[in-house]
């Protein structure tokens, strides 16, 4: 009896994982050794933490939007001829536009989610990576690696709500995009998505994840290390999907996270 309350002792989380965020940054490989020591699930903390920062980033950047759609609304030239129904069809939607729904909920949840997939698509791609290189490092303890490195991208949204905040200005060429024309198409336009997923929070947390992995693979470090950087670079190439998508369907915005330099 007491050594199945010992072990049910043992497997519950540990407390004081807020401080954990903060010791990602000046000391990395000890927190990410906590995290990967522990055989519950305390990627909680990291993904709410994200959220958090995502939802701060949205709120200062409405404000703008709405003075932007406002300065740029313009009546079509016909709209002098149109029906009254479809006049005001058209000017419900232009307000639909500068709604709270349009410009704080969709984007919160939006982005959000956005990480949200980001996690369980590097998790899954990272341990079916580890696995097939000789690791017996279990499903669960991938996850939280991966969510734990992805402290960075919180710091990004907090870094994107004062830029905003200051400037008044929203962050028009997230990462490397800058690069290729926003009006790109086809393959430039795949290429302009992927540029646009690398910055320097994003070279962060591909540096957590390889420590991570070097802690919990069991692999040699030089197998660790090639190992991860596959996984991270199929994620990559996934991630330049939405952009080719959304240039074959007109240039309609594909949502999610605002990946940025």
């Amino acid at each position: 009896m007491k050594r199945k309350e010992k072990q049910n002792k043992e497997k519950k989380p540990r407390k004081g994982y807020l401080k954990w965020l903060f010791q990602m940054f000046y000391k990395p490989r000890a927190t990410l050794t906590k995290v990967g020591a522990e055989d519950v699930s305390n990627k909680r903390t990291p993904l709410i933490f994200i959220s958090i920062m995502v939802v701060l980033a949205v709120l200062i950047a409405a404000p703008v939007k709405t003075q932007q759609l406002q300065m740029g609304a313009t009546l079509p030239d016909d709209f002098q001829w149109w029906s009254e129904q479809q006049q005001q069809q058209y000017l419900e939607a232009q307000a639909n536009q500068a709604s709270p729904i349009f410009m704080i909920l969709f984007p919160a949840l939006t982005g959000i989610l956005g990480y949200l997939v980001f996690s369980l698509l590097m998790a899954s791609i990272l341990y079916l990576s580890l696995t097939l290189a000789g690791s017996r490092a279990p499903r669960l303890k991938i996850g939280n690696l991966v969510a734990w490195a992805m402290v960075p991208f919180g710091i990004r949204e907090l870094v994107k709500f004062f830029v905003v905040g200051s400037s008044k200005k929203l962050v028009e060429n997230p990462g490397l995009s800058n690069f290729i024309d926003a009006e790109a198409e086809g393959f430039s336009a795949y290429l302009r998505g992927i540029l646009g997923s690398i910055d320097l929070y994003w070279l962060v947390f591909v540096i957590f994840l390889i420590i991570g992995a070097i802690l919990i693979s069991g692999l040699k470090k030089s197998k660790a290390i090639l190992t991860t950087i596959i996984a991270v670079l199929i994620l990559l190439l996934l991630q330049g999907l939405p952009s080719l998508i959304s240039s074959l369907l007109g240039g309609l915005n594909a949502g999610g996270a605002g990946f940025y330099f």
